[in-house]
Order: structure tokens, then sequence, then C-alpha cells
């Protein structure tokens, strides 16, 4: 089943329409014959049944393992090191704890969810080919009243008759659309289950890295948690891009980065560490950057407010006024009273994959030091930062007096989104218009796809007093997380991003999506 075919159906629904009385014979036949002739939808029943099982069944394995390893992490566990990495033998149970669990529960629902599919599937098949039928009978009948391909066969005409067969293929094409449409509403339904739960399924992706297999995954899920649902340090891509990394070093870069994790505080130390190869960072600063931060390696809650820029609330189900406020020492991440939206945004998304960057911002390159390290000296060091970008993003002519003008355009968000969070995510960006309701929802997977994999994405919105740019950087089941750099991240739902809405309430907030920048790996 495709659009295609639900459009030729359609098609075909309003020639049947216009097919009645003496001269519509011909139109009535034709119209039967094609709208018969579309293609049912596919799916077969037989096989989505056997994957619904084979689902259950491999839940059910790695929920027993998840099961057994729950068992021995409640016997307590000491805090001897195992590994290349030096991890205490209770974190590294904490992590394969969590790291099945993250596997596992996603598949929770997936099994009814799929039979609930192949049933739609089966019950509408059996609608279609009965719809199917229906037209080809009005087919034949109408042609039988038609002479020489086009006129009405006055002889055989029967105008009760005809009325009959108009009714009949009436019924039977707007039959096909509904089902049609329905199965299709039902496979997108199934398809972002499917890519949520794909999104949320987290297995390791530090594999073929020089360290242990038990090292990769304490990295990986290094300030996750099952129970809170806070997210971790590293993102999918920032694990493959930091493992390749380590792979590509030399002996001696690659002993020195093995020192600095093995001689960590915490895993949560290490992630930032692995997050400043990601970012592509050589040894010589992830050694700097580690002798800024060592103090505080066994501090993860100093550690998230200096290197992150987003309070990362697990689904904004706690949150009192829809609002998650991003925050350091209470001074917020905003753009003020300025109109640097396009800026500010990214200086916020380039500190959320660069913790180096977010170093700087947070404590001018001097952390403890109260002279730098302090919410007022936070918040110049960002307004110069937010009006920098700004100011090398824009033309001569958006600044000259009087004829110039205020904000960016997409162009030149493109162009900073890949200066600013390209260069430190390896991919690049390009702009990616949403002209209506079509455009946006067929844009929302590969939105999701990308902030799933940790690259956060530019979105243009838009109302009757002119636009802004937010950046999108988060994704629950069917909910995204958006961050305004009004200051605060919120949560939004896919069917209002469709719908043209995303304002969430929010009074003077541009609510209508009109655009955003994709990173390339996921178009």
């Amino acid at each position: 089943m495709s659009n295609e075919n639900i459009g030729r159906l359609k098609h075909e629904q309003g020639n049947i329409r216009g097919a009645y009385g003496v001269w519509g014979t011909d139109e009535l036949a034709n119209g039967s014959a094609a709208g018969a002739a579309v293609p049912g939808f596919g799916g077969d029943v037989d096989t989505l049944f056997d994957i619904r099982y084979n689902v259950a069944k491999t839940r059910e394995i790695a929920h027993l393992a998840w099961d057994a390893l729950r068992q021995l992490y409640g016997q307590g566990l000491g805090d001897s090191w195992v590994g290349d990495a030096h991890v205490a033998a209770k974190q590294a149970a904490q992590a394969l704890f969590t790291d099945i669990h993250g596997l596992t529960d996603p598949m929770r629902t997936l099994p009814d969810r799929i039979e609930q599919y192949a049933l739609i599937v089966e019950r509408s098949g059996h609608t279609d080919g009965y719809a199917v039928e229906s037209l080809n009978n009005v087919a034949d009948e109408a042609s039988r009243m038609t002479a020489l391909g086009f006129l009405p066969d006055l002889s055989d005409y029967d105008g009760d008759k005809m009325a009959g067969l108009h009714h009949q293929a009436m019924q039977a094409i707007d039959e096909r659309v509904n089902t049609h449409e329905s199965v299709e509403d039902a496979g997108r339904e199934l398809s972002s289950v499917l890519r949520d739960q794909a999104g949320h399924a987290r297995g390791r992706r530090l594999q073929g890295s020089p360290m242990s297999a038990l090292d990769e995954v304490v990295l990986a899920e290094a300030g996750n948690s099952w129970i809170s649902g806070d997210g971790a340090i590293l993102t999918l891509a920032q694990e493959e891009r930091a493992a390749a990394a380590l792979n590509g070093l030399s002996d001696a870069d690659r002993q020195r980065m093995m020192q600095m994790i093995g001689a960590s505080a915490s895993p949560e130390q290490q992630a930032y560490l692995m997050k400043m190869l990601a970012a592509g960072y050589s040894v010589d600063d992830v050694a700097k950057f580690n002798g800024l931060i060592a103090a505080h390696g066994d501090d993860p809650k100093w550690l998230a407010e200096h290197l992150s820029p987003f309070q990362m609330d697990a689904n904004g189900k706690n949150l009192t006024d829809g609002k998650q406020w991003n925050d350091f020492e209470g001074a917020q991440w905003t753009q003020g009273q300025y109109p640097t939206c396009v800026a500010s945004s990214t200086v916020a998304a380039r500190a959320a994959v660069d913790p180096l960057y977010a170093l700087e911002l947070t404590t001018g390159g001097h952390p403890g030091d109260p002279a730098y390290d302090n919410p007022s000296a936070f918040a110049d060091r960002l307004r110069a930062e937010q009006s920098q970008v700004y100011d090398d993003g824009r033309g001569w002519m958006q600044k000259m007096p009087l004829i110039g003008s205020d904000g960016m355009s997409n162009d030149q968000s493109e162009s900073i989104a890949n200066e600013q969070i390209g260069t430190h995510t390896g991919t690049s960006y390009s702009n990616v218009g949403m002209d209506d309701a079509d455009a946006r929802y067929d844009t929302v997977p590969q939105i999701e796809k990308a902030v799933d994999e940790g690259y956060p994405v530019p979105i243009t919105t838009r109302n009757d007093d002119g636009g802004h740019q937010m950046m999108i950087v988060g994704h629950q089941g069917d909910q995204l997380q958006i961050y305004n750099p009004w200051g605060y991240t919120y949560w939004i739902s896919e069917d209002a991003f469709a719908a043209g809405d995303i304002s969430n309430g929010e009074p003077g907030l541009p609510g209508t999506p009109t655009s955003v920048r994709l990173p390339q790996e996921v178009k």
C-alpha cells in the first residue's frame, strides 16, 4: 500500500460520484473497473504473528538475564576494580543492569502492538476484497448498458438499476478508501512505535574499541538511570565516534587515554573524556580538560551542571508549568531580550555536544575560582558568545544602520549549525522546508532518528508577528523535547507538530514549524 494507491482510489472515487444517470454508464463502468484494479495493501498476517511470537520470546529470554543480574546486584557487590578502565564491580553490575533493562523494557508492549496491527490487516483485507468484488460486479453490469464504448445502450438501460449500481459502487469505493487509509494509519502508528522503541533499545555502541566489553557497557551507560529516566552522557553517535577515535590513536596516545580513563574517579568522568574524543579533540586537549575537571570527577552533579546546558527530564510529567528551566547555578541559558534566537540555540546545542566549550562558558576555564566560576560571570560569557556567533553569522547589509534588519535566515542558521555543531559531531546540516501538515508529518521520523542518535535539530517556527528558532534535543515515545532559547526545554506531541502548533500555550511564542536543519546522516 502507498499514498499513490490511496490517491488513485480517491481519484476513482470522484469519477464514480459523478457517474450517474443515462449518460453515466460508461463512466461508472470505467471508474468501477479502475477502482477495483488498484492493488490491495501489503502485510502477511501469518508472518506478522510469527514476528509477534519471536519478539515476545526474545524479551522473555532477555528478562531472565535481567532478573538474574538483579538478584546478583541485590546481594551486594564490593568496590573491587574490574576491566581496563578500573570500574568498581558494583558499577559494572549496575551498568549491565541498566543496559539490559534498556534493551528489554521497550519490547514490553511490542507483541501486543504487532498483534493489533496483524488483526487490522486481516480484517481489512477481507473488507477490501469484498469491495473489489462489488466494484467488478458494477463494472460488468454498467458495461452491459453501454454501447460503442461510451454511449448508453438505450435498449438495455434501466434507470432504477443504474441508480442501484451507482449506490453500490459508491459504497464499495468509499469502503476501499476508508480501509486503505485505516491500514495506512495503523501502519504509521506501528512504525512510530517501532521507531520509538528502537531509539530507546539502547545497546552498547562502543563495540570495537580497544577496551573490554565490560568497560564499553559502563562508559556507554554512564549517567543513565533506568529508574529516573536520566539520559546517558554519551549519545549513540558519540559512542561510535569515540570508539573510532580511540582506535585511530597512536599506541602512545591510546595508552595516555586509557591511563586517564583508568585514573578517573567515576564512570561519569570517564564518559566526558570519551565525549571529548567524540567532539574531535586531541589527546593533549583531553588531558588539559581532564586536569580542569579531575577535582570534581567523583561529583556527577557538578559535572552535569558545568558540562551540559540541558537538564533533560525524562518525559516532562513532573513539570508543574510544562517547562524545565535550564540554568547554571540560577543563571539561565537564555537569549534574554535580544534577537539572537538562532545564535543562542546554536550555542546551547554546541555546549551539549562539546564539553570543553560548555566548561569555558560555565567557568571561563577556571573551575572552582569564584572570580570566574559563578552565575553572573557565566551570564556575561554566554551573552558575549551569543553576540559573537550572531555577528559572525550575519551579512553586512543586515548590520547596516537604518536599512539593516534583526535576526538570521534559515541559510545562515544552516551555516552556523555546520560551523558550531557539525564540526564536533562529524555531520553536516541542510535545510528542509515543511510547507504543510503532510510535510511536517513526513519529517518527524527523520527528526526523531536524528535526536535519538544525538544530533540536535534546529527548527524554525513562525506566527503572524515573525519567526523564531529553537532546538529539538530529545525524543520519548510520541513526544519531542524542544529547547527554547528563552531559557527552558518543554515537550510537545508528534500530533501537535504535524498540526502546526508547538507553542504549548506560551504567549507570543511562534508555534508553526516551517523548516528544520537535518544532519545528512538521517536524510
